[in-house]
């Protein structure tokens, strides 16, 4: 069944085009051989039609927007598969599910208007840092999403302490529960938690879920949506899996969101599958994290909910009245003794590839630039673009402390080899490079100079920047910062440092193996 995991099912497409085109070449040699003395005139014009195609997909990428690496990687294999990469191209390509799909999520604004920046938080930034200020503009002018006080954040280094206050909240829900995430699986955590949500959702409690279904292909029964419905639990499937019918199927849900009562918010890498709480052990000790958010904050994660909820599913009015204002944090906040003091400045927002912006990468682009003195980062996956390569590059030429942490055990042993493959001309720059050696590090975390922070689901490779549904809070002057600062450091005191040494004996061992995942890198 491996071939029908998240990510799975391409390659298996891939393997068959190339089966294919070696098939068409190798017959077309056996051609050759018993007709080319009386077809020579015929040989040359198809090999003409052929490269004029190639040259018309190659013109027409050339002139997309998208990145410069997605648009090499498409070209190398068009022209290298003259059939096969055009016919994977046509198939494969393409940034959006489709254009009704996008138009759904434009019509979910109208259910589900912007958050906007309070205006004395707004000028309390402005007075505290421009560059904060700059990167908080930027969210709500892409994103949707403004910047809160009257917000608290506490911070997990890893889910497992996590796992029991996720629990307690969900049994004080009152009035709602809104869950988003990749992939659910049955086992401890999501058992535990579906019995607390069948027992609210008897007592009237709106609970509603999205879950993705590439993501939870091998881990959710077929038609778990129905049943979870039929439990009381509102659900959607996102994006169904039709391998048969709706080829056009990159876009993917990746968000981790837990939404009580609008007061009250986990979110961060975790999915719910018992590796997260080291309940099952698939590769070695799983180290992940997650925040709690309580006040006015959560409204961001709130509506982002009801966007993607509105853009699923057909809505009547009363429901569309709902999600237009009636989860306003204001409406229950007094439940729990009103809005807690500020401790900073909280801004969760979400990103879509159903626009022009790459949200994501942006702000972990503005982070490092933004360093002086460090600049801590996070990822389970390194595939990046010279943007962001060159980035990190010249924060370490300026003298900023950049470090990079990585697992050390792998998931995909593919995407594993191409992670390592981008680290020697980092560290060549000065960024220190670090492997997990315990398990797999599934953070996605970026910390600039101790002051600001982004915690969420966005990893650094082609399809979470690009391609996805994702998330992230942005945190600046917040006292979680400084638990994030003191668990990285700990974390790399458990870690592998690589050495130049170590990369070089990598490289000549599978230089030629890295040059040809570093071409299929944006599709893996």
């Amino acid at each position: 069944m491996k071939f029908f995991r998240p990510g799975y099912w391409q390659k298996l497409i891939l393997f068959l085009v190339f089966l294919i085109q070696f098939l068409l070449v190798l017959t077309l040699l056996i051609w050759l051989v018993d007709y080319v003395s009386g077809n020579l005139y015929g040989i040359l014009y198809l090999i003409g039609v052929v490269f004029t195609i190639d040259v018309a997909i190659g013109v027409y990428i050339m002139n997309t927007n998208v990145p410069d690496v997605y648009k090499l990687s498409w070209m190398f294999l068009v022209f290298f598969l003259p059939v096969g990469g055009a016919l994977m191209y046509l198939f494969l390509a393409n940034k959006q599910t489709s254009k009704s799909q996008h138009k759904k999520f434009l019509a979910a604004k109208r259910y589900v208007q912007r958050v906007p920046t309070p205006e004395e938080t707004d000028a309390t930034l402005e007075k505290t840092s421009r560059t904060a200020l700059g990167i908080s503009r930027y969210l709500e002018a892409r994103a949707g999403a403004g910047v809160h006080q009257r917000t608290t954040v506490k911070f997990y280094s890893i889910v497992d302490d996590a796992f029991e206050p996720i629990l307690e909240e969900l049994r004080k829900a009152k009035h709602y529960i809104f869950l988003e995430f990749f992939i659910v699986a049955r086992g401890k955590m999501w058992d535990s938690m579906l019995e607390i949500l069948k027992q609210k959702a008897a007592e009237g409690v709106d609970v509603r879920f999205i879950y993705d279904d590439v993501g939870s292909l091998t881990t959710a029964p077929i038609g778990y949506d129905t049943q979870l419905t039929a439990m009381g639990v509102k659900t959607i499937c996102f994006n169904r899996f039709r391998p048969l019918l709706d080829i056009r199927m990159n876009n993917r849900d990746h968000r981790k969101i837990l939404v009580i009562d609008g007061h009250t918010c986990f979110s961060g890498g975790f999915n719910l599958a018992d590796e997260y709480i080291n309940a099952e052990e698939r590769f070695g000790h799983w180290k992940d994290n997650a925040i709690l958010i309580r006040g006015e904050a959560v409204v961001n994660f709130t509506k982002m909910f009801l966007a993607n909820w509105a853009a699923n599913k057909e809505i009547d009015e009363d429901e569309a009245a709902i999600a237009a204002g009636a989860y306003e944090p204001e409406r229950y906040i007094d439940e729990i003794g009103g809005f807690p003091e500020s401790d900073g400045f909280v801004q969760p927002y979400g990103d879509l590839p159903y626009d022009k912006d790459a949200v994501g990468e942006r702000v972990y682009i503005d982070l490092i630039n933004a360093a002086h003195t460090s600049i801590y980062m996070t990822t389970p996956y390194l595939i990046i673009d010279k943007e962001m390569e060159n980035a990190m590059i010249h924060a370490a030429h300026r003298g900023v402390d950049v470090r990079l942490l990585t697992p050390h055990i792998p998931d995909k042993a593919a995407v594993f080899n191409l992670t390592r493959s981008f680290y020697g001309r980092l560290m060549r720059a000065g960024v220190r490079v670090y492997e997990y050696t315990p398990g797999f590090v599934h953070e996605k975390t970026f910390i600039c100079d101790g002051r600001m922070a982004t915690v969420g689901t966005i990893n650094l490779d082609y399809r979470s920047l690009f391609l996805h549904l994702e998330c992230g809070t942005f945190m600046y002057k917040c006292t979680c910062i400084d638990d994030m600062v003191k668990d990285y450091l700990e974390t790399l005191e458990k870690s592998h440092e690589v050495t130049m040494t170590q990369w070089k004996r990598w490289e000549d061992r599978q230089y030629w193996y890295w040059a040809v995942l570093r071409i299929l890198g944006p599709f893996l």
